[in-house]
């Protein structure tokens, strides 16, 4: 999965806030879109995520072909198109450490009255890693990595259902393949092979989005939230008047000082998409890729938290005083 790497500290200042320096505004995100309510951040509910990401880690592992996963799939399309949103399974094949290896990327649209057009783009894209690693010798149920970006997910797209105009400017992605077959991921070679199809896809489109947000691990309060170093600027910046505005503290949310490998970097390089990584410490998880990624490891508090960032920053991206 992601590479671990060791963080170094982060320069804190006054009140508890983040500060990053000014941003030039000829390289700000302007995106011409109906503005998402202020008040759908209220709606998101950490429980309701909760309860999600419970029913999705009783179908058992999730790695890439398995019966976890198919019945994951069926789930979500079921759960999302009681809400209105459209799936679609982007279906591909990829040679692996392992052999040649199918893969299913599910990707929705808010749309409940008409048909989409999957060859266009929407403004937004929300990206969470759906698939869990592949081991032999446990049983992994991916709680944290990747059941929890997957619930936030899923309830956003019921807050975000409330507002049909705004919601049909949201593209949700759950990719394939994220994890690694061998130890580590190589961004070439091995994992990341739901984002690099994916990604590879977005310049085939008749339009493409105008930025993007790729969510991991987010569901442990006791460890800080990472705004990805490697995110585009203009976007680490609204994590960080996101976060000030949602008065989070330090002991929250962090800039990660250091590169991290995940599904957010073939959006930034092969589906040249302005991307924000947002991602839990996972070097401060002793559980990480163990049996004890368990449904102990989260809370309802750390998902409505990522929930609730994820929802402001697409409030200031859609606003005026965002652009």
């Amino acid at each position: 999965m992601k590479s671990p790497l060791l963080f170094i500290a982060v320069a804190l200042v006054g009140c508890g806030k983040l500060e990053e320096a000014p941003e030039d505004s000829k390289n700000r995100i302007v995106v011409q879109t109906v503005s998402i309510p202020q008040n759908l951040i209220d709606e998101f509910s950490g429980e309701k995520s909760l309860e999600e990401i419970k029913t999705l880690t009783s179908f058992g592992p999730r790695p890439p072909e398995s019966e976890g996963y198919r019945k994951s799939l069926v789930h979500l399309e079921k759960t999302l198109g009681a809400l209105g949103w459209k799936t679609h399974q982007q279906k591909f094949s990829a040679v692996t450490p392992v052999g040649q290896v199918k893969f299913t990327n599910l990707i929705a649209r808010f749309s409940p009255e008409k048909e989409v057009d999957w060859n266009s783009s929407v403004p937004f894209v929300l990206g969470s890693h759906l698939d869990t690693k592949r081991f032999h010798s446990i049983t992994f149920l991916g709680v944290n990595d990747s059941g929890s970006s997957t619930g936030v997910l899923v309830e956003m797209a019921r807050a975000l259902s409330q507002a049909p105009e705004a919601a049909g400017q949201i593209e949700l992605v759950f990719f394939d393949g994220e994890e690694a077959f061998l130890t580590n991921i190589d961004p070439k070679r091995d994992g990341l092979y739901g984002s690099r199809y994916y990604a590879a896809e977005l310049n085939r489109r008749t339009s493409q989005p105008e930025a993007g947000i790729v969510l991991d691990l987010v569901g442990d309060m006791s460890v800080p939230l990472l705004i990805g170093l490697d995110s585009t600027k203009s976007l680490r910046t609204q994590a960080i008047n996101a976060a000030n505005k949602l008065k989070f503290t330090p002991k929250d949310i962090q800039m990660a000082p250091s590169p991290i490998i995940d599904d957010h970097l073939p959006l930034l390089t092969r589906g040249n998409l302005a991307t924000l990584h947002l991602i839990g410490d996972f070097n401060k998880m002793p559980y990480w890729h163990t049996k004890d990624d368990t449904l102990e490891q989260i809370s309802a508090e750390a998902l409505a938290q990522a929930g609730r960032l994820t929802m402001q920053i697409l409030v200031q991206l859609t606003s005026e005083s965002g652009r």
